[in-house]
């Protein structure tokens, strides 16, 4: 007979939910059995304020890795389901503690005990007194001894109505909320650090998030449009069913070059990827738009800068990272694996025919008399005829 686990998965911010509470548990159920759709022989289950699964022992290591990545889980704990025998639970923490105390004279350990169902007889300081003595008087003269506050060793109990689950680990996860329990966003996607963990950032608030990409090949060469897919596909490990959309981009900035105001290229190309934006959200259905800009890092991210790119489009604009300094965006980069790929040499869509002194402080009125000297509807359509679509989960 196949040796089985339990695992026992949290979670927090959705149980604070009143009436629609039943819509993210729904959510997060259908998002953890889409991650593990590879794995064979899992059962699932649901109790009020727990999603339960009982799993072969061999899958649990890839089961674990997948727990992880999924934004409204809360942590999880891969154990064993038995009946709630003290003298059996006992005897299953002695064989996990035992390994722990040969290479050291003391261990820290206590017992932890979780009643989701009252009606059990015993109270939860109760259990943990029975089955912590137990373990004491098998393994004090060993060096075991119990510290609640400093425990190295921890031994968990949660007792349920059908079932009692004994564990040893508690791993942290993404915690927010379900992916797709909040609706679809597009993300501005460059190859650089920010915008990536804005997406991130976002899909952890419930969002699904697509990605646009302002191409410019032509100048830039294909590095850019690599970086792009690379990240893409990393953001979408964390949900899944993302749309890419490839914008080429040279003849709009070729145009901004040849008949605007140098200074103001920067933002006169970003009012241009709003817009377009703007229309590749309104055709699918997204809500809002997300970049990655942070107050003041650049240029182009002053608040004059910032309010005269929104101001083109009527959709809400999110910029998660808005008062992050770039320390605190790097060391996020680094948690969810994505810049070891923005940090590789390649310009962005941007830094083409970049002014030698860009506007800070930029005046709508100016922008607007710059684009009329161009033919910048003509030029927005031909570059939405000629996006390219991309699944991400079809990258290899």
């Amino acid at each position: 007979m196949t040796e089985r686990k339990t695992v026992l998965i949290r979670y927090d911010e959705i149980g604070l939910k009143g009436r629609n509470r039943k819509y993210f548990e729904k959510c997060l159920l259908k998002n953890i059995k889409r991650a593990l759709s590879g794995l064979d022989d899992i059962h699932y289950s649901s109790p009020r304020g727990r999603i339960f699964l009982d799993i072969p022992s061999s899958i649990a290591p890839k089961c674990s890795a997948s727990l992880k990545a999924i934004p409204g889980v809360a942590s999880f704990s891969i154990g064993v389901s038995m009946s709630t025998d003290f003298d059996a639970i006992a005897a299953l923490g002695v064989q996990w503690i035992e390994p722990k105390l040969e290479p050291v004279e003391t261990l820290k350990f206590c017992v932890k005990t979780r009643r989701s169902e009252k009606s059990f007889p015993k109270t939860s300081p109760e259990v943990n007194f029975e089955v912590g003595s137990r373990i004491m008087t098998a393994l004090s003269p060993r060096g075991l001894t119990v510290n609640i506050k400093e425990a190295e060793f921890v031994l968990e109990i949660e007792i349920g109505r059908s079932e009692t689950v004994v564990f040893d680990n508690r791993v942290p996860g993404l915690c927010g909320l379900p992916v797709g329990s909040s609706g679809n966003v597009l993300c501005l996607l460059s190859g650089g650090i920010d915008s990536p963990v804005s997406a991130f950032m976002m899909a952890c608030r419930g969002c699904r998030v697509h990605f646009v990409f302002f191409d410019n090949q032509p100048f830039l060469g294909r590095g850019g449009y690599d970086k792009v897919l690379s990240l893409a596909k990393k953001i979408n490990h964390f949900q899944t069913r993302g749309t890419l959309y490839v914008v080429p981009f040279e003849e709009m900035q070729g145009a901004i070059r040849d008949h605007c105001t140098e200074e103001n290229r920067v933002v006169l190309y970003r009012r241009m990827m709003y817009r377009i934006a703007e229309e590749i959200a309104n055709r699918h259905g997204y809500l809002a738009l997300i970049n990655g800009e942070s107050l003041g890092q650049v240029a182009s991210q002053t608040l004059e800068n910032l309010a005269a790119v929104s101001c083109v489009t009527p959709l809400s604009v999110f910029r998660p990272l808005i008062g992050m300094n770039k320390e605190s965006i790097i060391t996020k980069a680094k948690e969810i694996g994505t810049y070891e790929v923005s940090i590789e040499p390649q310009p962005d869509c941007c830094s083409v025919f970049m002014p030698k002194n860009p506007v800070t402080r930029s005046k709508i009125p100016f922008l607007e008399r710059d684009e009329e000297k161009i033919p910048w509807e003509e030029l927005r359509d031909n570059a939405l005829a000629q996006m390219e679509v991309i699944k991400v989960d079809d990258l290899s």
